[in-house]
């Protein structure tokens, strides 16, 4: 036996016996998979989940210099501000003493003044100062939202609005929530019917959406001991829902077409099961482990919000791969053929090859050259936008019509101030503090005055920033870290901006490098053809890149806007395409290897590479067609939800896949795989003997005994 066959036998061959092992005693392994699920939750339950703070978010100086401040006792206390306007002053007057009264009745309250006023006391400031950590603004601003509506309900001639940084991080934290929600009310109904068109009856449908739901359920509650490690942001948790449903609906349903497939071939129920958990099973556990190597990668950034993302959604993605190889055959045994119960009368019979695919298949490799000329140009056509391709990471995150968002508008308009302030922070022997802040108020050219804070071990000068586009500011940070002594360090809004894009810039071609090296690596193992795997990898590539001109395309522009919902800012979300490649060229992988896998059983078959292509994008188009349908309705969810790096995610994955499971899947993988022949799949030299004693293996049992 070659080492090729060796080598794809040994895994096919573990993932065979973990699927008996679970078909033996499928009670047993449901109680287990219930029993892992609740243990997760309950791990979670009992740890709770430690949230992302803006000091776990920050790297380079400004981290270093936030946490002096922290030790120094500097760092300054969160400030709500609460804006009241009246056509009577008098009223104002009254609402602004009413709510000043009940603030500095909060526990939560260090202090509360309305010395603020325009348009002779029609309107007025209220700046409310919390206590406790700045970064947990959001824990202690219930008292003060709660006074606000009661001042609202009691003065109805007064207009209150309240923005601040814990009135808006709890409303991201209210939006996710409630996103999280709505995608789960839209996803599920959305998804058991598409099944159910898939498979043409109930309970094969329901089987798919089972583990799904219950990886992403036992991965929710895994984030809360993962937090303990890398605290987790807002978007993580939609991140996982996203990606636990897709890729659990996903290989699930690969696995019990398959099944069905067997067993519609005239294989008995344990033949069938073995059949497919040795093909489909093996799929299964290389796709899963590229996907999981992508999302490794964003480790290497050294960024918190990436290292939660990526640990919640690789656990989610390694419990739906272990539920795959083992509760899933365990279900199968237990149902039977009682899987393609609820069938309704009126549904027509699924199953078997796509005509369309079939034909499109037999003309592609007929004609490889043209063909993969003509997806290439398609894949570039639409990468086309990527090239200005902007980034910022000053994007809000909730819509501009979002209460806190209009109400920080209204603010700035009625008491204009200082957009920002750059936050120096000294250390080691006597400085002259006045001199600093002189030559940096110099560079920094912003109105007001500076203010000078000394504290143990530290001091604290605090110096305005010009109203300044992002690239200034950022220009304006680097001149005021190379002006000033190595001894000031210097933090702020603009400068944690700068030290994440300057993170992001350099460790991006680390991951990406990172990804590209193990995907390489996984497929030379897999397929043992190194220019199979530079042309799978190429094509992946040509499929993220059409992804992010999309998105280019879309967000960077209005024409948009109100189709999804969101004000352009001419840039994409800064953490956005980062996160997006790992994730759409794992799951990119998906398709692929499964068409690969179907080619390679037809080249152990005898057939010649062009036919072994046309089968392996014939065999496997019902299945394909579906996953790809369920993932894109899944993906195409988030675009309609308030937060706008969601609507880019979500919009990035969507066009991903849809462009994966056509033009890659259908034209350019196929095409590829012809034009290379023999240096493509290849055809082991034993195949004819491995073909025989499969078929003896999985024969139903009266044809063993008819030989």
């Amino acid at each position: 036996m070659s080492s090729n066959v060796h080598s794809a036998g040994l895994l096919a061959r573990v993932t065979r016996r973990c699927a008996a092992a679970s078909a033996r005693r499928p009670k047993t392994i449901v109680l287990l998979w219930i029993l892992l699920v609740a243990g997760f939750v309950t791990a979670g339950a009992m740890t709770g989940t430690k949230a992302l703070t803006g000091a776990d978010a920050g790297v380079g100086e400004s981290a270093k210099a936030d946490r002096i401040l922290a030790e120094a006792g500097l760092q300054g206390p969160a400030v709500e501000t609460v804006l009241l306007r009246a056509d009577d002053a008098a009223k104002t007057a009254t609402a602004a003493r009413d709510l000043t009264k009940r603030a500095q009745a909060l526990p939560e309250v260090a202090s509360a003044r309305a010395d603020l006023e325009r348009d002779k006391g029609r309107t007025r400031l209220v700046q409310v100062t919390l206590r406790g950590d700045p970064a947990d603004a959001a824990d202690h601003v219930d008292g003060l939202v709660k006074a606000v509506d009661e001042l609202q309900a009691t003065h109805p001639d007064v207009t209150v609005q309240a923005a601040g940084p814990g009135t808006t991080d709890k409303a991201i934290g209210e939006v996710v929530t409630r996103d999280l929600r709505t995608a789960e009310l839209i996803s599920l109904p959305i998804t058991l019917i598409i099944l159910f068109l898939a498979f043409g009856a109930l309970v094969a449908a329901a089987v798919p959406l089972m583990l799904g739901l219950t990886s992403v359920i036992a991965a929710m509650g895994g984030m809360g001991v993962l937090s303990q490690i890398a605290p987790m942001d807002e978007a993580t948790s939609s991140l996982v829902v996203l990606l636990g449903l897709a890729v659990g609906v996903d290989y699930s349903l690969f696995y019990i077409r398959r099944e069905r497939e067997e067993r519609k071939a005239g294989r008995d129920e344990d033949a069938a099961l073995n059949a497919t958990a040795a093909t489909v099973g093996r799929a299964i556990v290389v796709s899963g482990v590229t996907v999981i190597a992508g999302l490794a990668g964003l480790l290497l950034t050294g960024l918190t919000i990436f290292s939660s993302m990526a640990l919640a959604t690789m656990l989610v993605v390694a419990i739906a791969v272990v539920g795959s190889l083992t509760v899933l055959p365990a279900v199968l045994a237990l149902l039977g053929d009682r899987i393609n119960k609820g069938r309704l009368p009126f549904m027509p019979r699924t199953g078997g090859k796509s005509r369309v695919w079939t034909a499109l298949a037999n003309v592609v490799t007929r004609r490889p050259r043209t063909s993969l000329a003509i997806a290439a140009a398609a894949l570039v056509a639409l990468a086309a936008p990527v090239l200005n391709l902007h980034t910022s990471g000053t994007i809000p995150s909730l819509p501009e019509d979002e209460p806190s968002m209009v109400a920080a508008r209204d603010i700035e308009r009625a008491f204009p101030g200082a957009p920002g302030s750059a936050s120096l922070v000294v250390t080691g022997p006597k400085q002259d503090l006045e001199q600093i802040a002189e030559t940096a108020q110099q560079i920094t050219g912003g109105n007001g005055d500076a203010s000078i804070t000394e504290g143990k071990g530290a001091s604290l000068v605090t110096v305005p920033m010009p109203d300044r586009s992002d690239d200034r500011a950022g220009q304006i940070v680097e001149e005021l870290r190379a002006e000033l002594p190595d001894s000031v360090l210097v933090t702020g809004d603009a400068a944690s901006s700068l030290d994440f894009a300057d993170r992001l810039r350099t460790t991006t071609p680390l991951v990406i490098a990172f990804v590209l090296g193990l995907a390489l690596i996984l497929l030379l193992a897999s397929f043992r053809s190194l220019p199979l795997a530079l042309a799978i990898i190429g094509l992946n590539l040509l499929s993220v890149g059409a992804a992010y001109g999309v998105l280019t395309a879309v967000f960077q522009n209005t024409w948009a806007e109100g189709l999804l919902g969101f004000t352009s800012h001419g840039a994409i979300v800064d953490w956005v395409p980062l996160n997006t490649f790992v994730i759409l060229f794992g799951l990119s992988m998906d398709y692929t290897i499964l068409v690969l896998e179907r080619i390679r059983e037809a080249r152990r078959e005898g057939r010649d590479p062009r036919a072994a292509a046309a089968e392996g994008v014939s065999a496997t188009a019902g299945a394909i067609t579906s996953a790809a349908v369920v993932m894109v309705a899944i993906f195409a969810i988030f675009p309609t939800l308030p937060l706008i790096e969601m609507k880019m995610i979500g919009l990035g994955l969507a066009i991903g896949v849809l462009v994966d499971a056509t033009l890659v899947r259908g034209i350019a993988l196929p095409a590829a795989v012809a034009l290379l022949g023999e240096r493509g799949v290849k055809a082991p030299a034993t195949a004819r003997a491995l073909r025989d004693r499969q078929g003896r293996r999985f024969a139903p049992a009266t044809d063993r005994a008819g030989r």
